[in-house]
């Protein structure tokens, strides 16, 4: 992979952390930064509501090989749901369905006792304002049309639910959730939880994976910092992006055969950095520590030792 080279832009690669405001669409904020850096190749890893503020990882250059890697991670949200209503979109932004009068018991041990209820794993159907596609037409483009089909619950994790503040009728909470879990979904969840209706009314994303919106920049900030021509102190590269991975070192002979598809003996390495398993995804490190390639573990890191000469340890699926 390529990192920025003040005399050739077309060279710049790596992840962008922006501090998305409420108002654009994810792919507004890609476009921009295309418009800004002259490079086509921008893409983001998790889509951003237009309503949603926070975290969004951007993918500069070469770096958008890295996207299916950001798509995987857990997230952390912080949210408002207001009780007493229900949207067509389940966000603020839809037309109000139906009304619903405001519990009156809404105390904290009550709530608390609540948000536990719904952690841990559990199905969840995707809205129909949602970019799932059922047979290649997105669910949102649909239900612009008023049609509304089956979707299929799909499997996600609530590692936590916590709540933050109760001022009826606006609950505040923060959730650390798998992939895939929509939080306008959750809102309305606990609105008939409630035995009333609850619509999301703000989402604010605080991480994604190892990356948190303390190391993001505002958009606008970013943007000052292009136009003056130092944007790259917030280029991230494949060791800060990958850094949480386990990994190997590789012996100085070995680099030649980094490309994609390759696969790795165990005589290449010599030293492991964590435990990994068979289909985890690790790091494959220079000899001076640096990220050279991804790769997928096809042996136990814990018995690296014990493989025959020439038997393959991980198979190379990205080579910077």
């Amino acid at each position: 992979m390529s990192f920025f080279n003040p005399d050739d832009p077309a060279r710049v690669s790596g992840m962008l952390l922006v501090d998305k405001p409420s108002g654009p669409t994810s792919h507004d904020v890609v476009h921009r930064v295309r418009k800004l850096s002259g490079i086509d190749k921008v893409g983001h890893g998790g889509t951003l509501d237009p309503m949603a503020s926070g975290l969004l990882p951007l993918l500069v250059g070469d770096a958008t090989k890295m996207s299916a890697f950001l798509l995987a991670d857990d997230k952390s949200y912080e949210f408002d749901l207001t009780l007493g209503a229900t949207t067509d979109t389940d966000d603020s932004t839809g037309v109000v369905e139906a009304t619903f009068p405001v519990p009156g018991d809404l105390s904290s041990s009550r709530l608390e006792a609540l948000s536990r209820e719904f952690e841990g794993e559990r199905l969840q159907r995707p809205p129909m304002y949602s970019a799932v596609k059922q047979k290649g037409v997105p669910l949102y483009k649909l239900a612009r049309k008023g049609v509304t089909v089956e979707r299929e619950p799909r499997r996600i994790e609530i590692y936590s639910l916590t709540l933050l503040a109760v001022a009826p009728p606006v609950l505040t909470f923060r959730v650390h959730c798998s992939k895939g879990t929509y939080i306008r979904v959750l809102a309305r969840e606990i609105g008939e939880a409630l035995a009333t209706g609850a619509h999301l009314s703000r989402l604010r994303r605080l991480s994604v994976g190892d990356f948190s919106l303390g190391e993001a920049t505002a958009l606008s900030v970013m943007e000052e910092a292009w136009d003056a021509g130092v944007f790259t102190r917030s280029l991230l590269g494949p060791d800060r992006v990958f850094g949480a991975l386990p990994g190997v070192c590789l012996l100085g002979d070995a680099s030649s055969r980094l490309f994609k598809g390759a696969l790795l003996p165990a005589t290449a390495i010599f030293r492991q950095e964590g435990l990994f398993h068979m289909k985890d995804t690790i790091r494959i490190l220079g000899q001076d520590g640096k990220v050279r390639a991804i790769a997928e573990a096809l042996r136990h890191g814990d018995a690296m030792g014990d493989f025959p000469l020439g038997i393959p340890f991980a198979r190379v699926s990205l080579v910077f």
